[in-house]
């Protein structure tokens, strides 16, 4: 079975409907993670906005790079990026150690498989690394910010 974008859409669906929390799909090289928190409010159970990886995306594209899905998003001003999340929960941080040179910064050119920042997780420290080309646009994270799995932490320009 090829997952297409009405069956991507119809799962979403499903998902939203049923108040699903967690969702893993993997099919050949096409990976999925869904992971939503809910939060009471009204009576009425609403998305959590932490859980939200593409954050007020006017539009959204699949597109396939070095034959892996990515998601890529586009701005207002038709700028074209991606995002890099957090694979885990944990701490972020800029920097190795405190006080030495940050990573990457708004409009630093990454590479693939670059180090762009870690993330401290259970006294472990885990170098999170670009999957993808390009100009860092926008950092979404403060320095020392508890940081969920799937969490956008970075905007890459592609």
């Amino acid at each position: 079975m090829q997952i297409t974008i009405k069956k991507l859409q119809d799962l979403l669906s499903s998902v939203q409907r049923k108040k699903i929390q967690t969702l893993k799909l993997k099919q050949g090289k096409f990976e999925l993670l869904l992971n939503k928190t809910y939060k009471k409010v009204n009576q009425e159970i609403i998305p959590s906005q932490k859980s939200a990886v593409l954050q007020n995306s006017p539009s959204t594209i699949i597109k396939s790079i070095n034959n892996t899905k990515k998601i890529f998003c586009v701005n207002e001003d038709r700028t074209e990026y991606a995002t890099i999340v957090s694979p885990m929960v944990g701490t972020f941080y800029h920097s190795p150690a405190p006080g030495e040179k940050i990573f990457v910064q708004v409009g630093d050119e990454v590479k693939f498989n670059q180090t762009v920042c870690i993330i401290e997780a259970m006294k472990l420290m885990n170098e999170i690394e670009a999957e993808i080309e390009g100009k860092i646009i926008e950092i979404l994270v403060k320095d020392g910010d508890i940081v969920d799995c799937g969490q956008a932490l970075m905007k890459v320009e592609t």
